[in-house]
Parts: structure tokens; C-alpha cells; sequence
């Protein structure tokens, strides 16, 4: 559309057609997190990076190697029929649990296993393959440019709040105190070996 006299919308060929409503509907872009780009993990790469255009997290909640982060409203919380602040409630349940163990344990920081992670987005990524959101060629904003579905919620609502109003201690790691952050960096490390002690090494998020 490159104008609108009146009743009449003008295209971009200069293409005119009368009309009686106009939406105007500008799209979205919720798989985007500007604050991404501000937050580092244990090995100094940011959450963009992590992500490359394409967020997961543990229960839309945790991110592997970024300790004591919690997200709101995270990839793969939302559908077409559940309410953003029945979401919230359950994740301040859970994000109020996850803090009272981590006072109770003494710990400083506390990070989601990656492979616990892994296993749920698996879970996740296949339910999502055979509902409306995935199937029937269309695309949405629900979609990343490579087809992965980051927004939406798989199953019921119910499933969604039991799952966020039971903390499970074992899909977590508690760390000591911390030591200094890592210097910010946009290349990922390979010689840097990944913690495997059930105590942890890593630093909390920044």
C-alpha cells in the first residue's frame, strides 16, 4: 500500500481499490527478546547468540548456562486459547518455589540441566508437529525462518500449570559462590569444558 484517498487504498503498482474498512495490521515478532542481546551466560556469549534466532528454554521458564535467569511469558508458553496471565501466575508459582530452594540449599546460583533442556523442547518441537500451528503450510508469526515453532504451547492449559506449579529440584543444578564473570563475547569457546559435577562450577548470570 503506498496511500489511501478517501475510500480508495492505492498499492504499491498503483493498483486502486475502494474499500470500507481498513485494519491495518503491522505483525509481530514475538520470538524476538531485545534484552537477548544484553544478557550473558557462564561463557560470556549472550542469549542472542545462544539462541540464534530461534528461543527455547526449560518450561519457557530456565535457560541451560544462564544461572539464576527466569523468563516470563518464554518460547513455547502461549497458544491460541491460553491466557497470558493464567501463564504468569504459574510461572511466579514456580520461579517463587525454584527461590525458596535455592535459599534453602545454601546455593548461589541455580541453572537448569541442558539436558533436561534438550529433552523437553524434543518433547515439545514433536507435539507441536502434528497440531494446527505446524501443519497445512501456512506461515505465522508462530514460526521461526527456519519452520521452528518457538511460541506455542503444545497441550492443554491444565498440563501447562501443573507442570509450572511443581518444582523439581533434580532438573537443576545449585552452584557455590561465585567467581568473577567472564569478559562478553560473541564467538562461542570450544575449549571450554561444560560442568558436570551435580554441584556445578558456573557463574551466575549477569
Amino acid at each position: 500500500m503506498s496511500a489511501v484517498r478517501g475510500n480508495e487504498v492505492v498499492g504499491a503498482d498503483g493498483t486502486v481499490a475502494e474499500t470500507d474498512v481498513l485494519v491495518t495490521a503491522t505483525g509481530f515478532r514475538v520470538g524476538e527478546l531485545p534484552l537477548a542481546a544484553n544478557v550473558h551466560g557462564t561463557d560470556g556469549r549472550s542469549l542472542a547468540d545462544v539462541w540464534g534466532g530461534e528461543p527455547q528454554a526449560y518450561l519457557g521458564t530456565t535457560v541451560g548456562g544462564f544461572p539464576n535467569l527466569f523468563l516470563l511469558l518464554g518460547p513455547n508458553l502461549l497458544g491460541g486459547s491460553t491466557s497470558a496471565i493464567t501463564v504468569l501466575e504459574a510461572q511466579l508459582t514456580y520461579l517463587t518455589a525454584a527461590l525458596g530452594h535455592l535459599d534453602r540449599s545454601a546455593g548461589r546460583a541455580l541453572e537448569v540441566r541442558p539436558g533436561v533442556q534438550d529433552a523437553h523442547n524434543s518433547a515439545v518441537q514433536a507435539a507441536l508437529a502434528t497440531t494446527v500451528y505446524n501443519t497445512g503450510g501456512c506461515t505465522s508469526y508462530y514460526l521461526s525462518s527456519s519452520g521452528r515453532n518457538t511460541f506455542a504451547w503444545p497441550w492443554s492449559t491444565p498440563r501447562l500449570t501443573r507442570r509450572l506449579n511443581r518444582f523439581d529440584p533434580a532438573a537443576y543444578v545449585w552452584q557455590a559462590p561465585p567467581a568473577p564473570l567472564p569478559a562478553a563475547r560473541t564467538a562461542p569457546d570450544d575449549s571450554a569444558p561444560a560442568p558436570s559435577h551435580p554441584q556445578g562450577t558456573g557463574r551466575p548470570t549477569r
